[in-house]
């Protein structure tokens, strides 16, 4: 896999004019550009030729590896005849089905000079495989053009940018590179004063039409934060890659128009106090329930759970842009998210957020889930040792330290029978502190069920997450090592009920209230659960942390090791006025209905 990382604005600056003034000269000339894998059945040929002072075209091959070099020079030559005879036609206006049309349209195919030259100076056998022939040093010529055969070249291919694009709110590229690096790639933003002609490149041969409109304005970056000057006008990315000081073809995209952004988000606000990342002694935790596509797109969505809220700010294409904003503001180091569908995982929130120093995994709910957990951390401040994700009701009916509370539940039918479609999933992962070394970290990430009467339900998926975090644990203690527990999650529990008992005290006792709150047939007797973590709530107890017309409570919590780690700063919530202003949450201004969990934590010792 391609890591990516991000560079200095100064770097990318001198980068820019070196590589795009190379690039520019570059075009006026003819090139060729190979891509062949030892061990692939064939073989990628460009060829871009511009023929007496004509516009330059494209012309792509697709060989196989051992067909003879003179198979597929002769329909390079056959496509370029065709290319010249259509120019020539049209300027002598022949008729295209005349025969005079198709004989002249022949002498021009046979009258046309394409052969490879080594480096010799002599001409290559045409009897030899493609992939002998078009290497590294070798010259393709047509006529009397000679053409340079670049082999493995740094390539970019950048994917369509999003359907939506707004002021005020990044836009993070796309893009898939081979034989090149991000850090020798050049990014460049374009305002165009119109729209521009598509790029157009045929299987085999076609048009490669240049791009005559007006540029006002220019980015050298990856990442551009559209302002209100573009408001109505399309964006151009091109990109050139680059590998040690070399050069390859550039590729570009166009976006839609540039639309009015909402203004200012609430969210801005508690980024004044994450403007940088942290000391080296310590880092930033964020925890935060997206709001799934799969929830929020539907008409129950819409007409009963988010009345309040315009159907436009609930779609996806709207709501990405707020929470790629919001994330990237904080500046965390680790990240947790609840309720991430598969697709924005996929395509929006890895690829952003490799681009930034980021490395993600993601784990869906059940064998075909569409949604699920998610952790990035930031791989200057940490390295993953490992990673132990589980299903909560498999680990619970199966694992031998489960066994009281699998006793418990087997008691009861219809309990049973719910634990066994329940598909709620704890992620596990064990990262080293890079500056800290010999510091580990054991990050745990779940969403508890939700459903109101199922506290009983809760605390026995919570158990069964202490229980795995203790095995992950482990090990480490046994060798003496410095391990911290960092929980975080949407736990659907207010501070008052036993999930918040479990992790901060310790202890939840038989008696406990919630073991009846599923009814008499799913009351569960007997249980009493414990653990040895000495957790609390790092951004301590709030009024709420979801907030919707129907309901709004504090559900999601960030446990830390009180033992190991010490609470340095917990950005503030937005305000009551703030969060109601336009009835709850999502809204316009808010991307999801709940708000995100952020604090700070350093290493006690």
């Amino acid at each position: 896999m391609l890591m990516w990382i991000c560079r200095g604005v100064r770097l990318r600056f001198c980068a820019t004019s070196f590589i795009r003034r190379v690039s520019s000269d570059a075009r006026k000339m003819a090139s060729t550009y190979v891509r062949c894998i030892p061990g692939d059945e064939k073989m990628q040929i460009t060829v871009e030729y511009c023929h007496e002072g004509s516009t330059s075209r494209a012309y792509n091959l697709d060989r196989k590896q051992f067909e003879e070099v003179g198979t597929a020079l002769n329909r390079l030559k056959t496509n370029l005849a065709k290319s010249l005879f259509k120019k020539k036609k049209k300027k002598k206006n022949v008729p295209a089905n005349s025969s005079a049309g198709e004989d002249r349209e022949e002498d021009a195919e046979n009258n046309l000079n394409v052969l490879i030259i080594n480096t010799n100076g002599r001409k290559v056998d045409e009897t030899v495989p493609n992939n002998t022939a078009w290497i590294e040093g070798n010259r393709l010529r047509i006529g009397n053009t000679d053409i340079p055969i670049s082999v493995n070249a740094p390539t970019v291919k950048l994917l369509p940018l999003p359907s939506s694009i707004m002021a005020g709110f990044p836009v993070f590229p796309r893009f898939e590179l081979e034989f090149a690096d991000l850090q020798n790639s050049v990014f460049t933003w374009e305002r165009l004063e119109s729209s521009p002609k598509e790029e157009v490149l045929g299987a085999e041969g076609g048009d490669s039409n240049s791009d005559n409109s007006a540029v006002s304005h220019k980015c050298f970056d990856q990442i551009y934060t559209p302002t209100t000057a573009d408001i109505d006008f399309r964006l151009k990315l091109t990109c050139v890659p680059g590998r040690n000081g070399q050069v390859g073809r550039e590729d570009f995209v166009v976006s839609d128009d540039v639309k009015p952004g909402p203004g200012v988000c609430p969210f801005e606000t508690r980024h004044l106090f994450t403007p940088t990342r942290t000391e080296p002694d310590g880092f930033r935790v964020v925890s935060y329930n997206l709001l799934a596509d799969i929830y929020s797109d539907s008409e129950f969505a819409r007409e009963v759970l988010f009345p309040h809220c315009p159907p436009y700010a609930l779609d996806m294409d709207y709501r990405r842009q707020l929470l790629l904003k919001e994330i990237t503001g904080y500046n965390a180091d680790i990240i947790c998210l609840q309720e991430v569908d598969r697709k924005v995982f996929e395509n929006e929130l890895l690829p952003s957020l490799d681009l930034l120093g980021y490395t993600g995994s993601l784990k869906v709910k059940g064998q075909q889930g569409c949604e699920g957990v998610a952790i990035f951390i930031h791989r200057d401040k940490f390295r993953i040792v490992s990673q132990e994700d589980v299903s909560l009701t498999e680990m619970m009916l199966s694992d031998p330290a489960c066994s009281d509370l699998r006793a418990s539940v087997e008691k009861l039918p219809k309990l049973q029978a719910k634990m066994d479609e329940r598909s709620t999933v704890l992620q596990t992962m064990v990262v080293e502190s890079l500056q800290q070394r010999g510091k580990y970290l054991c990050l745990a990430n779940t969403h508890l069920y939700f459903h109101p009467a199922a506290s009983h339900v809760r605390l026995l998926q919570g158990a069964t997450s202490v229980r795995h975090i203790e095995a992950v644990c482990r090990p480490y203690i046994q060798q003496g090592k410095s391990i911290a527990v960092v929980f975080c999650g949407d736990f659907n529990s207010s501070p008052s009920q036993g999930i918040v008992q479990l992790m901060t005290k310790k202890n939840v006792p038989q008696d406990y209230g919630d073991w009846s709150s599923g009814g008499e047939e799913e009351k569960i007797e007997g249980l009493e659960l414990r653990h040895d973590f000495d957790l609390i709530s790092a951004c301590g107890v709030v009024d709420y942390t979801n907030y919707t017309p129907n309901f709004h409570g504090m559900l999601d919590y960030i446990f830390a090791d009180s033992k190991n780690l010490a609470v340095k700063q917990v950005v503030p919530m937005p305000s009551h006025e703030e969060v109601t202003l336009h009835s709850g949450l999502p809204s316009v201004v808010f991307p999801s209905d709940h708000i995100a969990q952020v604090c700070d934590l350093t290493w006690k010792v």
